[in-house]
């Protein structure tokens, strides 16, 4: 699906993978001025996170709990990727 930058401007393509590791994983593609990583917890929340969860709503609570966020860049077909792997289901977390 293609969604607004985080910037605020131009648009990527998004798109959620299934892995039952983690609680959600979405895959980034496109070419930005600003590029598609973001490593700000705020930011992937408004941006990622509420889209492609509907059941987290609120910050403060998905921030409550911790989040571990991965984020693995690449390139295909000459356009940048962002892949984002999201845990913030405590019990799922790996000593």
């Amino acid at each position: 699906m293609k969604i607004k930058h985080w910037q605020g401007y131009g648009t990527v393509t998004a798109t959620k993978i299934k892995d039952k590791n983690f609680d959600l994983v979405v895959k980034v593609v496109g070419n930005h001025e600003w590029g598609i990583h973001r490593d700000d917890e705020y930011d992937l929340f408004n941006w990622i996170v509420k889209r492609f969860d509907k059941s987290q709503t609120d910050y403060m609570t998905f921030h409550r709990r911790f989040p571990m966020i991965q984020i693995v860049n690449g390139y295909e077909n000459g356009q940048e990727t962002c892949t984002y792997y999201f845990n913030y289901n405590k019990e799922k977390w790996e000593d």
